[in-house]
C-alpha cells in the first residue's frame, strides 16, 4: 500500500510541473547589483489567482518572500511578470519557486549572489584543499593581471584574465601562505588577499 501511495505522489508531481510547464514561460532569477531579479510569464489562454514567491537556500525548505495579487494571466495574449528579491543571500546560491493560486508549484530556478566585501575579492573555498574560485569585479572586462606572491614576496604565479573571477588549484602550490592582487595592467600591484594551502 505504501508503494502505491508513493507512486500516486510521484504522479501527481510528475503531472502537476508537465501542467506548469504549460502555463509558464521563461522562468528565470538573475543576480544584479547585489538583488535577484525573478521573471516569468504566463502563457495566453492561463490564469491563476495570485502569484507567491518562495525562497529557500537549500532548494529544499521553502519561505515566502512575497506576491503578485489578483488574477495572473489573460486568455487574450501572454503576461509577463518581474519581482525583486532586495535581499537573497550572499556568497550563496538563492533558489526559488512560485506557487500559481489554484495550478501548483513552478519548478525551481537559481542565481548565486557574490558579495565581493572591502578587498573587492572573494577567495573560497579557503584554505584551498582542492580547487578554489578567486572572484572580483571587472564588470568591463578589462585586461587584469593576477600576481601570487610566496609568504617571502616572491611571485609564484602570475596570469592575465578579462573575466570576473580564476580557478586556483592547490596542485599548483607548495604548502603555506600565499598572497594575491589583481590590477590592470600598468598600475602597480596591491596585495589584496591572502590563501592557505595545507
Amino acid at each position: 500500500m505504501k508503494v502505491a501511495s508513493a507512486l500516486f505522489f510521484m504522479l501527481i508531481c510528475f503531472t502537476s510541473l508537465s501542467q506548469n510547464e504549460d502555463v509558464i514561460n521563461d522562468f528565470t532569477a538573475s543576480e544584479f547589483n547585489g538583488k535577484v531579479l525573478l521573471t516569468f510569464a504566463i502563457k495566453q489562454g492561463n490564469t491563476c489567482n495570485g502569484v507567491e514567491i518562495f525562497h529557500s537556500i537549500d532548494s529544499v525548505d521553502f519561505t515566502k518572500i512575497g506576491s503578485i495579487e489578483g488574477t495572473c494571466g489573460s486568455s487574450q495574449a501572454q503576461i509577463e511578470y518581474g519581482f525583486t528579491h532586495l535581499d537573497p543571500e550572499k556568497n550563496e546560491v538563492n533558489f526559488y519557486r512560485l506557487s500559481l493560486g489554484g495550478i501548483g508549484f513552478s519548478w525551481i530556478v537559481s542565481a548565486e549572489v557574490i558579495d565581493l566585501g572591502f578587498n573587492n575579492a572573494l577567495l573560497r573555498p579557503n584554505p584551498i584543499a582542492e580547487g578554489s574560485e578567486l572572484f572580483f569585479d571587472n564588470e568591463t572586462n578589462t585586461l587584469l593581471t593576477l600576481n601570487i606572491y610566496s609568504s617571502a614576496g616572491i611571485i609564484v604565479k602570475s596570469e592575465q584574465t578579462t573575466s570576473e573571477f580564476v580557478i586556483l588549484n592547490a596542485s599548483e602550490f607548495e604548502s603555506g601562505m600565499y598572497f594575491y592582487s589583481i590590477h590592470p595592467e600598468g598600475i602597480k600591484s596591491e596585495v589584496i588577499g591572502k590563501f592557505i594551502v595545507p
